[in-house]
């Protein structure tokens, strides 16, 4: 009998000891709206296996959608989630941890006008900024940094709650055209593709608008491994490989060639922000002064 209680004793310590301890991190949900969630996913998770920690991670998605404004909220209040990616600004910087590489070296800050067919001849004959103020609307993200940078330059932006319904309010002309980051257009095109809408081809609009991942307070150790992670896979040239397996250089080059491009103050970048994009013009694709009246490829 005293044997039998041994072995026992033995056994459960044994299964205590090898049990495998995980660090538990929170996501949110990607959505259609961001057809290039995975590609950051997959980044994430590149960068995090470059730095391990001292125990697997064990991912858990949060299931419901939300705002973007919601989920700094919930990410500077360790409500469940842990590691948010999303355009820059001072504001969303603050009460969280910002790592400060640039994860789509900054296409979303190069837009190209999604716009009506039958509107293209009226946007041909656009020839400075100040046309576009004075004879057209744009239609943006109620809780967009996009929305605020386009109004302090002057544009007349109209917004809306929800994504999808922008594509709906661009047909029934409450507004002229809808700027979306030049990785984009093409995905969201053909989501929609019965609603008979183009790109324009002549006009885009440039700012620094430079995508990070935001961590929560809490996770200092987490916020460590992915920086360190970014940081590794872009002197061993994994990070240029992943961006280019998901979009052509080529091609990104060739959406904003011969194309009048006006250049935009980002009004809601923080100075830690604004020293990063001085110090480390490499971290993006596209040259951050662009020429606003010749037309320019602006590839790096």
């Amino acid at each position: 009998m005293h044997r039998l209680c041994l072995l026992l004793l033995c056994t459960l310590l044994l299964c205590h000891t090898t049990r495998v301890y995980a660090e538990d991190i929170y996501l949110p949900r990607s959505n259609d709206r961001e057809p290039w969630a995975p590609y950051i996913v997959e980044l994430m998770r590149a960068a995090l296996a470059k730095a391990p920690g001292p125990t697997p991670d064990r991912f858990h998605w949060l299931e419901t959608h939300m705002t973007q404004d919601r989920a700094f909220m919930q990410l500077r209040s360790n409500q469940r989630l842990d590691i948010y990616w999303s355009m820059t600004s001072q504001a969303r910087e603050q009460g969280v941890q910002v790592i400060r590489i640039p994860l789509l070296k900054g296409l979303l800050g190069n837009r190209l006008l999604v716009i009506r067919p039958d509107s293209a001849s009226r946007f041909a004959n656009v020839r400075t900024l100040d046309d576009l103020r004075r004879n057209f609307k744009l239609g943006q993200g109620h809780d967009w940094p996009d929305t605020t940078i386009q109004k302090a330059a002057g544009l007349n932006t109209v917004t809306s709650s929800t994504y999808d319904t922008l594509y709906s309010m661009l047909q029934a002309q409450r507004f002229d055209a809808i700027p979306l980051g030049v990785n984009e257009v093409d995905d969201e095109l053909g989501k929609h593709a019965d609603l008979n809408l183009m790109v324009e081809p002549s006009l885009a609009l440039s700012y620094p608008a430079p995508v990070f991942f935001f961590v929560a307070p809490q996770k200092v150790e987490l916020a460590r491994r992915l920086e360190a992670g970014l940081q590794r896979m872009i002197s061993d040239g994994s990070f240029d490989a992943m961006f280019e397996k998901r979009w052509s250089k080529t091609l990104l080059s060739k959406n904003m060639k011969n194309r009048r491009i006006f250049v935009l103050p980002n009004p809601l970048l923080s100075p830690e922000t604004s020293e990063m994009i001085r110090r480390h013009p490499e971290y993006f694709l596209f040259g951050k002064k662009l020429d606003s009246t010749t037309p320019s490829s602006g590839l790096r």
